[in-house]
């Protein structure tokens, strides 16, 4: 009985006060985004955190100077790239971690100067997967940005068939098998485009969090939290939204700034009295 008067308490405050406009929060000069934080000079970005001078970029952290990326960690300098970890100065990239200067690649690893290139680990001056010396790639490659396009990707469309898909994409963890691009990060279980998380299980898009379990959008120093959505810097925190900077408080819905506080609804900060008597907790 006590769980439906909760619930149905919950629902009257999220009904009561309105919604947030679109969340930006700490960036500056962003224009036509939805969902930025703490970022700088962008524009059609959507899910982004410490981003800068981007454009058309989602689901993105950390990126600097790119343009049409989606899924892109600490990337630089990038074009027309998906699921990139740490790439620099390259475009058209697929599955790509540590990359630089390369073009037309998928699933590489660890390599420069690489065009048209898949399944390639530490590897330099490849073309198509042929290895050439430097003066003759440069001749090569010079010849083949001529080429269209999408005849370029159809060479490496039909390269990618000829090799088995890995089964995680992963580098620098310990003890963190179990996922899906997974970097820099310790003890975790099932966790998907994260990096640099401890002790953590079923994160997503989730970086910098410790002893956390079923975050989504979640990072920047969270710890000891459950079910967290769109938060950040949040310490002993459950079931949170859209919330930052809070501390031992549950139930927070577009919150700021929160300590000890229990079921807490949009930016009025208002705490529903009712439940703190019902329950014995304290605001």
């Amino acid at each position: 009985m006590q769980t439906q008067v909760f619930f149905a308490e919950l629902q009257r405050l999220l009904k009561r006060y309105p919604q947030v406009p679109p969340n930006i929060m700490q960036s500056e000069n962003c224009i036509y985004v939805e969902n930025i934080f703490q970022s700088k000079n962008l524009s059609f970005c959507f899910d982004c955190a410490a981003c800068t001078d981007c454009y058309f970029v989602s689901d993105s952290y950390l990126t600097k100077n790119s343009i049409h990326c989606d899924y892109a960690v600490e990337p630089e300098l990038c074009y027309d790239s998906v699921d990139i970890f740490k790439c620099f100065n390259s475009m058209y990239l697929e599955d790509c971690a540590f990359m630089r200067d390369s073009t037309y690649a998928a699933g590489c690893t660890n390599c420069n100067d690489v065009f048209g290139c898949v399944n390639l680990q530490n590897k330099s001056f490849c073309l198509f997967n042929r290895q050439l010396s430097e003066t003759e790639y440069r001749e090569k490659v010079a010849f083949y940005k001529q080429w269209p396009v999408q005849k370029i990707l159809a060479v490496v469309e039909k390269l990618k068939r000829s090799y088995p898909l890995t089964q995680t994409h992963e580098a620098h963890n310990e003890n963190a098998s179990y996922g899906n691009y997974i970097y820099y990060s310790k003890n975790c279980y099932l966790c998907f485009d994260a990096a640099h998380n401890e002790n953590c299980s079923y994160l997503y898009d989730s970086f910098y969090n410790k002893n956390c379990y079923d975050d989504t959008y979640a990072g920047n120093n969270n710890q000891l939290s459950y079910e967290i959505v769109d938060s950040t810097s949040l310490f002993n925190c459950n079931y949170v939204f859209s919330s930052h900077n809070a501390q031992d408080s549950s139930y927070l819905f577009s919150q700021f700034l929160r300590k000890n506080h229990f079921q807490t609804c949009h930016a009025t900060g208002i705490v529903a009295p009712k439940l703190i008597f019902r329950f014995g907790l304290g605001s």
